[in-house]
């Protein structure tokens, strides 16, 4: 009996026939004709491949962004809370230190450290803070606390502690 066509397919010895003798054979045969679409399809394929990796850098980015502005957010909570913990608060004050003495700096005005404290505008006492020392800061942060609780003043009072 002939042996048929899907006898040798199976063949082991013939498929290592196809692979090695047979197949580098017909790669150099058609590659003389099949080589500008072989390029092609190569050049394709990497342009594709760009763009995907393009797209996935992309979306890695903005995920990393959006991730990196949230802990940015929570940090800033976190050391907002911490620094406001540190923080002597008003009973805390008022029980370590007699009431008379506690008083008149949180409600009395401020004009003998700056005339006229109270008719000044943020913008115009900024400027004036970096000449007071440490304890007329701290009269004037309490006195802002109590008081109009302006954020700019607070800060820049934060600012020149550090």
């Amino acid at each position: 009996m002939a042996s048929s066509t899907s006898d040798s397919a199976v063949d082991p010895v013939e498929q290592l026939l196809d692979l090695f003798l047979y197949a580098p054979i017909g790669l150099v045969a058609k590659g003389v004709d099949g080589l500008p679409d072989l390029v092609k399809r190569g050049r394709s394929q990497a342009v594709n491949a760009r763009v995907v990796g393009q797209f996935a850098l992309g979306a890695t980015n903005a995920k990393a962004r959006k991730s990196l502005a949230d802990a940015e957010s929570h940090l800033a909570a976190f050391l907002k809370i911490v620094a406001d913990s540190a923080r002597p608060t008003r009973s805390t004050t008022a029980s370590s230190v007699p009431e008379e003495q506690s008083q008149p700096a949180a409600t009395s005005s401020l004009d003998d450290i700056v005339e006229g404290y109270d008719d000044l505008t943020a913008a115009q006492v900024l400027p004036l803070l970096a000449s007071l020392s440490a304890e007329q800061l701290e009269r004037v942060e309490s006195y802002e606390q109590s008081h109009r609780s302006r954020k700019t003043i607070l800060n820049r009072i934060r600012q020149l502690r550090s």
